[in-house]
């Protein structure tokens, strides 16, 4: 989906019990520049508050029980962006 003639960019966020970093990281996704982006957190079922967080920014949720590279592949199963880009829950 394009919006303004942007193509859409697809972020995806591996995680698991990441209740201390994700909401950083995806705050700082959010406050780029670039404003035609969907979220996609890949969630390990994790034990905190994780997901929670996660919804509160907006960011479409799934739950796998898998490593971070089985995520990876998930989410980029699920992206709809014409470009992608890998986030781990600890970067900003």
């Amino acid at each position: 989906m394009e919006v303004d003639n942007l193509p859409l960019v697809s972020v995806i966020v591996p995680t698991y019990n990441s209740e201390k970093n994700i909401g950083l990281c995806l705050k700082s996704i959010i406050n780029q520049s670039y404003k035609n982006i969907e979220i996609l957190v890949v969630d390990r079922f994790s034990e905190d508050s994780t997901v929670e967080i996660a919804e509160s920014y907006g960011a479409k949720v799934y739950q796998l029980d898998c490593e971070r590279a089985k995520a990876k592949n998930f989410g980029l199963g699920k992206a709809m962006g014409r470009y992608v880009l890998l986030v781990d829950s600890d970067m900003r």
